[in-house]
């Protein structure tokens, strides 16, 4: 995130310029390991990036904790996760740290049209695809109602 408070590494930010969906979670301050989501389609597989964005001392504690799967590419995968580091944190302490990917989730990942952030501690239960048909229903059903109210 080139002047946004953090620095990902150029084999991440190539890999996300691919990236038009995305789920996003954080761990920071290694305090836990991503958790892989449930009930996730293969149609969603192709669909979404998983992005977990870490700093140095969580991926220190993954890699000792879980198996770190490295690609072709450098790039470090947990799951389905794929594990992109943030390197020169803007704050000292962690949780402030933690806010920067949740608030700027779209600084960091420029090209999603669409994101959806999951907090570190949780698991993704449901598709995400699912999440984003109902979004659009409730968005259809509210423009609709514009629409009916305009005339």
């Amino acid at each position: 995130m080139h002047n946004g408070g953090a620095d990902m590494d150029l084999v991440d930010i190539e890999y996300v310029k691919n990236c038009r969906f995305v789920v996003a979670s954080g761990i920071f301050d290694g305090y836990d390991v991503p958790h892989q989501p449930s009930n996730i389609s293969e149609r969603s597989r192709k669909l979404f990036c998983f992005l977990m964005v870490v700093d140095e001392i969580s991926l220190d504690f993954i890699k000792e904790n879980v198996t770190v799967r490295e690609d072709h590419n450098r790039g470090r995968w947990v799951g389905i996760w794929r594990l992109i580091l943030l390197k020169h944190s803007p704050y000292d302490e962690p949780r402030r740290n933690g806010k920067v990917p949740k608030i700027l989730t779209h600084r960091l990942f420029p090209q999603a049209q669409y994101s959806i952030w999951i907090d570190g501690k949780m698991e993704l239960l449901v598709d995400p695809l699912q999440i984003l048909e109902r979004y659009f229903l409730a968005w259809l059903i509210y423009r609709s109602r514009l629409l009916v109210l305009s005339f």
